[in-house]
């Protein structure tokens, strides 16, 4: 049974469409003062107190997404209702269920967009990515996520993840499923087989539908004793694991190990077989030796490097003499 707290001659056509908006799961009561962070509404005005909320939103395929919550206060005249330990689950492309906890939460009775507050969670059930942050909004009409609060993401085994990403900001469309994350991008990943590597960007574009991340803008690629500097870091992985097929760095690249330096406009890294393929005039410069070469190839873990059509005085570079040799790399 619903308590009405403030009597009101539109009583009779609240409850109609709160029956409508919401299903009673328990008896109603009264409760705590506490408002969720970020907003607070004039207790006089809540229409109604409801302990077991619950919604349905019907999209446009006719899946069922749910906003459930053990306590709420309904606010009709302004369109809202205020909820308490928030469990609410949303659909992405395909049959992808993302589900979203909070401690606190804000439903648009009419727009069904949902803002969360307050220890936010949010996985991706079929894909094992979790998701945290400290507030985020879904707009269920264009089917953004979006917060400006810090987030952290890791997967798809949240427990052992061989991704961990962190940054401050994030906009999803989970429609076509690509989110962007706006500033100050921090990646670590750890794949079976191959050296882990750390990506620090300025802002980051990840596309699910296509296995790939984009990292852009003072880029910097940590491998071992390698660092890549580049504008653009575009990451493959495949579906199977998510370990990192290929990447490749492009629009001004340089590559420092140790003393040696090289620069190019594109390089290709071959993450498992520990390989990076240089194009676009690439050039190394170790000590006195300079060396350019259509195609420049790093072995990273046999410390060698291999020319196509090598021109300069090559002398000590890599543990032994480099090779020659016609290899297509530009594909």
């Amino acid at each position: 049974m619903l308590t009405v707290k403030k009597a009101s001659p539109f009583g009779f056509v609240l409850v109609a469409i709160v029956v409508a908006e919401v299903i009673v799961l328990m008896p109603s009561k009264r409760i705590d003062e506490s408002q969720p962070t970020g907003f607070a509404t004039p207790r006089e005005e809540v229409n109604l107190s409801i302990v077991g909320f619950h919604a349905v939103n019907l999209d446009a395929d006719g899946r069922r997404g749910t906003v459930d919550a053990k306590e709420a206060e309904v606010y009709k005249e302004k369109g809202f209702a205020l909820l308490k330990d928030v469990d609410a689950k949303i659909y992405s492309k395909g049959d992808n269920t993302i589900r979203i906890r909070a401690q606190e939460g804000k439903y648009y009775l009419d727009k069904k967009d949902i803002e969360f507050f307050r220890d936010v969670i949010a996985t991706s059930e079929n894909l094992g990515y979790e998701f945290k942050t400290n507030t985020l909004k879904y707009e269920d009409g264009p089917k953004i996520l979006s917060t400006d609060d810090q987030v952290w993401i890791s997967g798809p085994n949240p427990k052992d993840p061989s991704l961990e990403v962190r940054a401050q900001g994030l906009r999803g469309n989970t429609k076509t499923e690509e989110f962007s994350l706006l500033k100050d991008v921090r990646c670590k990943k750890h794949d079976v087989g191959a050296p882990s590597m750390e990506i620090d960007s300025d802002k980051a574009d990840v596309f699910l539908n296509k296995n790939e991340a984009l990292f852009k803008e003072n880029v910097v690629v940590r491998q071992k004793e390698m660092n890549i500097f580049t504008e653009h870091f575009l990451v493959t992985y495949n579906s199977r694991d998510k370990a990192i097929e290929k990447a490749k760095a492009f629009d001004v690249v340089k590559i420092v190990q140790g003393d040696r330096v090289a620069t190019c406009q594109k390089a290709f890294i071959l993450n498992k077989e520990q390989k990076i393929v240089m194009t676009g005039h690439p050039k190394v410069v170790q000590g006195e030796d300079v060396v350019e070469g259509k195609i420049v190839i790093f072995f990273t873990k046999e410390n060698k490097i291999l020319f196509d059509e090598a021109v300069g005085e090559v002398k000590s570079l890599g543990e032994g003499s480099p090779t020659q040799g016609k290899m297509d790399f530009t594909q």
